[in-house]
This record gives C-alpha cells, sequence and structure tokens, in this order.
C-alpha cells in the first residue's frame, strides 16, 4: 500500500494489516477495538518505532473504520492527519488542518473516514510538564477528553516533518548524536505547537457532541444484547429519541446507520470468534449465536464485508 510511503516519508515499506484484531496488537500503548464500516478488502498500513519513552506510529487506513478504546494510560496520546484526511473523535469532527491531544488513558470514540490516514505521538508526561512550565497560558493537564486546535499551518507542517525524521531514525544506522538531535527537534516542535494552545473552556453541548452521546449510548445497548434480538424500535425506546434522530446520530458519530452498524458489529464479533477459536467451534454456532438465523444470508453478507467466505477465516484459524 504506497500511501503510507508518502506519509512517513522514507522508502521502508511497513506492514500492511488485514485484519483488525492484529491492528491493535501493533499500536502503541492502546487497547482498542476496530469495526469495519464499509464492505470490502481492508488494507491497513503501519509504520511504528520506539525509543526510550517515545513511540511514533503512522499509518494508513482505505475503508470507514469505527475505533473505540482506551489510549496509552501512561502517556499523552498527539495526532495529526495527512492531508485529505476527516474523522469524528469524540463527538467533534476533525480534518488535517487540526492537531489532537488526548490526555493519558482517555477514550478515543468514533470512525475515521475513507482513506484515513495519521501520524501519532505517544509521548511521556514529562515532556508535557517543561512545556507546562514554559508556557503560562497553556493547561494541558487540566484536559478532561482531548483537544482539537488549528496551528498555523507551517507549524504542524514542520511538527510532521520533525516527526518523519525521527521515524527514519529507526529504519537507518544514524549515530547516537544524530538520534539525540532529532528527537530534541521534535520535542522543540511539539512545544512550539502546544505552547500556543489554549484549553477552550467546557464546551456548550453541540448538536454533534448530542450525537455522539446518544450513538455510544444505543451503542453500549447493542453490545449488553449482542445474543438477543435487537430492533431499532427497541433502541428508540430505551434511548427516549425517534427514528429520525437515531438515523442522524449514527450518520454523525459513527458514520452510518444503526441498523446496519449492528449488522456489521455482530459481523464482526463472528469474525474475532472465530479467529480466536482455534478451530474449536463452527460457523452455524457462531452465527446463530450473534443471531444470523439464515444461514446463507449470513455467509453473503460475512463475504461482502470481509471479501472471504466464514469457512475459510475458520480453516486459517485451524491451521
Amino acid at each position: 500500500m504506497g500511501a503510507t510511503r508518502g506519509i512517513s516519508g522514507n522508502r521502508y515499506q511497513p506492514p500492511v494489516f488485514h485484519d483488525l484484531d492484529q491492528v491493535n496488537q501493533a499500536i502503541s500503548g492502546s487497547n482498542l477495538e476496530f469495526i469495519q464500516l464499509k464492505s470490502g478488502n481492508l488494507d491497513i498500513a503501519l509504520d511504528h518505532m520506539s525509543l526510550d519513552d517515545l513511540s511514533i506510529d503512522v499509518g494508513a487506513v482505505n475503508q470507514p473504520v469505527r475505533v473505540v478504546g482506551e489510549l496509552d494510560p501512561g502517556r499523552f496520546s498527539i495526532g495529526v492527519l495527512t492531508r485529505g484526511a476527516q474523522a469524528t473523535w469524540n463527538g467533534t469532527h476533525v480534518d488535517d488542518s487540526q492537531l489532537l491531544l488526548f490526555p493519558p488513558g482517555r477514550e478515543l470514540s468514533g470512525y475515521a473516514s475513507t482513506m484515513y490516514g495519521w501520524t501519532s505521538l505517544i509521548i511521556p508526561t514529562s515532556w508535557i510538564d517543561v512545556i507546562e512550565k514554559a508556557a503560562s497560558r497553556t493547561n494541558i493537564t487540566s484536559v478532561s477528553s482531548f483537544i482539537a486546535s488549528r496551528p498555523a499551518p507551517e507549524t504542524l507542517a514542520e511538527l510532521r516533518q520533525a516527526a518523519s525524521n525521527v521515524l527514519q531514525l529507526s529504519k537507518s544506522p544514524l549515530t547516537s548524536p544524530s538520534e539525540e538531535w532529532l528527537v530534541t527537534d521534535l520535542r522543540n516542535m511539539l512545544g512550539a505547537v502546544l505552547s500556543a494552545m489554549d484549553v477552550p473552556p467546557p464546551k456548550v453541548i453541540s448538536q454533534a457532541w448530542g450525537h455522539f452521546i446518544v450513538a455510544k449510548r444505543a451503542e453500549s445497548y447493542m453490545r449488553e444484547r449482542t445474543e438477543e434480538p435487537v430492533s431499532i424500535d427497541d433502541l428508540c425506546i430505551a434511548m427516549h429519541v425517534s427514528r429520525r434522530y437515531l438515523e442522524y446520530a449514527f450518520a454523525d458519530a459513527f458514520g452510518t446507520s444503526p441498523s446496519r452498524y449492528l449488522r456489521l458489529m455482530r459481523l464482526n464479533q463472528v469474525r474475532s470468534r472465530l479467529t480466536a477459536s482455534g478451530g474449536q467451534t463452527t460457523v452455524t454456532n457462531e452465527a446463530l449465536r450473534l443471531g444470523f438465523s439464515h444461514l446463507s444470508l449470513f455467509a453473503t453478507q460475512y463475504k461482502n464485508a470481509f471479501g472471504e467466505c466464514p469457512s475459510q477465516t475458520l480453516a486459517r484459524a485451524t491451521r
């Protein structure tokens, strides 16, 4: 997948993942769940390096993906998007002009749009402490969820380049002084971006935030009843909203409809169970358990979503 070469700026070809469960193992310090939102073959390219307490992840995904889970509990997570990328994280619409900052252990919940690319810096809290002392207007440690700010374009471009330089460090035989200079340059650029950042006051409940809260509550309702029949009318009654509002909420927060999301979530759960089974289950058993009573229709939906039959997934797990 050539997209990541352009993101990281080097000739090294990173691994490309097709299984979402494997992606979670490759991302630094996080505990995330991924759900593919659009049918078709999924490719996630992921480049990674760690240097002492600093980690950098650079990636690209070719399909819309729902992401939910907890970020690194001991370090700050800072993200910038590649050109043209868009996403909705924690009820906020973000694009490639913004820098995203998450305190340790905070939730990442939302969805990434088609051809989404990113660079994530996972940094120690000591870096933030130094920046806090040097910038009296900044109060980063008080952030309760996350901040999406718009730095000057040239400053954000320089931060991207500094991260790319450090990433290339892990692919090239550089000397220790070179390593120290590049990491210092990255810290300086990060300090320049974050020092100009003011923590916003508690935001007024926006429509996007209201949609996000309702969609998250509805998703929790679905997860608690994965082995029960759940109708959209049941969801509307439980959430105390109209069907139209629920449709808007899911489209805004997760990029799909509630009925389609429910089906995709259960298809992904079947896939995860088949993959982790070691062959100690059957396709029929897992499909029926997750509410797919029409097995031929289930097989068609599964193949449309993942590009292979459920029996092929099970056979690979058995091997």
